[in-house]
């Protein structure tokens, strides 16, 4: 979770004397995690880089070693104003302010649930945290307000796993080493050199990564898949299904569960080693969050 996210809306209650225009593309809030910014580099462009492109604007010092510059960006049907966030003299994070409040379920319905809600660091706002975007929402997480990102991810076609001949082929039968609980981060890491690691901040010990190209034969079955390790181990599989349909799910596994309720639209459908994360009016599922090794998934 991006510490300083709140501090962006303390600042709105400013009157900026002037506005400047964004210097590069906005994101579809349906893609997020196919976002590449044409000029913008996190952690490597510069403020004065960044007033190059955007000539006479104005750098607003916050806390720290934080600073904010305000800007709009052209078109204004989907974000009516965007924030860069500079930490260091480095550009941090980019925050765009949706012009108008879009539905949290609409989110949830194609980024799954996420790993983290933030629900301490302010007291009118959550944080909904994925792997390199954040979205902030009232207390009640009815309607998303902004869309925080600080990273994205880079597609890589050079990545080489093992042939699977199978027309439909299980998570744990191509990826049969990534076992929650037993394969290390040190070891995944020789395995995938790859793929990038999103860390919360420089000091973290957990990080997550996140397949979706390198999916292959098992996307048929799934769209994505988040692992994350604690302290250096793998604790946790989320996959993104492709046929989210309860039913058929519940009547595959054919296990006792436990309902417990999440939020007002979502609900926990436990089992013995995974969990379902369900929208409790569709009932679709949102993904699967897997503890244990179940070769069944």
């Amino acid at each position: 979770m991006k510490k300083f996210s709140c501090i962006v809306y303390l600042l709105l209650i400013l009157v900026f004397s002037c506005s400047y225009k964004f210097p590069d593309k906005t994101p579809d809030w349906k893609e997020l995690n196919s976002y590449l910014p044409e000029k913008l580099e996190f952690q490597r462009t510069s403020i004065e880089e960044f007033k190059k492109f955007t000539p006479g604007v104005k750098v607003h010092k916050l806390e720290g070693d934080i600073e904010l510059i305000n800007t709009t960006p052209e078109n204004q049907d989907v974000f009516r104003e965007i924030n860069a966030g500079f930490r260091n003299k480095t550009l941090d994070w980019v925050e765009f302010i949706l012009n108008e409040k879009i539905d949290m379920k609409k989110f949830v319905d194609i980024y799954g649930f996420p790993g983290v809600i933030d629900t301490q660091y302010s007291e009118i706002m959550d944080y909904y945290h994925y792997e390199t975007f954040n979205i902030s929402t009232d207390k009640n997480h009815d309607l998303a307000q902004s869309i925080t990102i600080f990273n994205i991810l880079i597609p890589n076609d050079n990545l080489i796993f093992p042939p699977c001949p199978l027309e439909k082929v299980g998570f744990f039968k191509k990826f049969h080493d990534l076992k929650p609980g037993v394969i290390t981060e040190e070891i995944f890491i020789k395995n995938y050199p790859n793929l990038l690691p999103y860390m919360e901040d420089d000091f973290d010990t957990n990080s997550c990564y996140t397949l979706i190209e390198e999916l292959g034969d098992t996307k048929n079955l799934y769209k994505k898949a988040f692992l994350k390790f604690e302290n250096g181990l793998l604790s946790w599989i989320s996959l993104v299904p492709v046929n989210p349909d309860l039913q058929t799910m519940l009547t595959t596994i054919n296990e006792t569960y436990k309902i417990e309720e999440i939020d007002k639209n979502y609900d926990f459908y436990t089992f013995n080693n995974f969990v379902l994360i369900v929208n409790r009016e569709t009932k679709k599922i949102n993904n699967i969050g897997i503890a244990n090794y179940d070769e069944r998934f």
